[in-house]
């Protein structure tokens, strides 16, 4: 499961990325829009507690930036202010992902 959580993160890291490099391409917005919705069997309900901690924070950053840009979508004349909070989400992701390569080592070592 969390190598699963890991590859989640990297795509939404992936598509954060694209999204900051063309703010106004549809498909983009689109495609990260996608990538912010998560799949309800990643639950890291029984790993660490720093994961459980930085997923749920992550997750509802997720939910946030989609709301946001749902909204967006329906009101065009509203200014985008998604590239602060993309960039916020990027730093959380970039935290998660740190948290779950030292897992992935330290059950590796043991």
């Amino acid at each position: 499961m969390l190598s699963r959580l890991h590859r989640k993160t990297e795509a939404l890291d992936a598509a954060c990325l694209r999204a900051l490099g063309h703010p106004n391409d549809y498909s983009i917005r689109d495609e990260l829009l996608s990538a912010l919705e998560w799949d309800t069997s990643i639950r890291p309900e029984h790993a660490h507690h720093m994961i459980r901690d930085l997923f749920e924070k992550v997750h509802n950053q997720c939910v946030e930036l989609s709301n946001r840009l749902r909204l967006e979508i329906d009101n065009p004349e509203s200014p985008p202010r998604r590239i602060a909070e993309i960039d916020s989400l990027r730093e959380r992701l970039a935290n998660l992902a740190q948290v779950l390569e030292a897992r992935r080592r330290a059950s590796h070592a043991g």
